[in-house]
């Protein structure tokens, strides 16, 4: 990756605070302050801190799934954190989130291959169910995982394998930046080794940007 190269996410003076009720009254949980980085295109940024340190408030923020007190952020000169209707949709689909517990982000209902065919349908990435199935199973491939594992439930799979899925759908809108959240902290360590080396080759070969969030140095 180019370090000189041009910024995809700059993120400046994000702030999140969250209302919360204690014996005593009403009180606010100050969960981001004043963040600014910026990410360019191709490399990552580790966001490393303890628990409770805000870490995920930053991708919900980013994501659209919690709304900033404060702060900009922008991804190409677009406005990430103010923006609506086809405008929201088309870059929702360039920004893709994989969470730190595949099992219960993913409905335990539904087959991995209707999960990993969900974005694609959603955001009419393919025609047809044959291309849609077709799409799922270059997917599962490119996760390590055979065509099979289209059919198999969440809790047929073991937790790399759920959490390959997740990196799978994730990938399905070909997106320009990934937030991996804590996705393997879930993980025993030998699994753990094994997705960072997939996400590893997925930047490589997808020329992938990441935000890479946790709380171990090591990792």
């Amino acid at each position: 990756a180019d370090a000189d190269g041009p910024v995809l996410l700059r993120v400046e003076d994000l702030d999140v605070r969250f209302p919360v009720t204690t014996p005593v009254g009403r009180s606010t949980v100050h969960a981001v302050k004043d963040l600014s980085f910026q990410i360019r295109r191709g490399t990552t940024l580790g966001l490393v801190g303890e628990s409770g340190s805000g870490k995920s408030t930053v991708a919900a923020a980013l994501t659209g799934l919690v709304e900033p007190d404060a702060g900009s952020a922008s991804l190409d000169g677009i406005d990430v954190l103010d923006v609506h209707g086809r405008e929201e949709k088309a870059l929702r689909r360039r920004i893709s989130l994989v969470f730190q517990d595949p099992f219960s982000s993913l409905n335990p209902r539904t087959r991995a291959g209707t999960a990993i065919a969900e974005p694609l349908r959603v955001h009419r990435l393919t025609k047809g169910r044959q291309a849609r199935r077709k799409r799922v199973d270059e997917l599962l491939e490119l996760v390590g995982l055979s065509a099979s594992f289209a059919s198999r439930y969440p809790h047929e799979l073991s937790g790399g394998q759920r959490q390959r899925v997740s990196i799978a759908r994730a990938l399905a809108t070909e997106p320009d930046l990934l937030i991996s959240d804590e996705s393997t902290a879930s993980l025993d360590v030998s699994v753990q080794s094994r997705v960072l080396d997939l996400l590893s080759d997925l930047q490589r070969d997808l020329q992938l940007t990441y935000l890479f969030i946790g709380h171990d140095l090591a990792v």
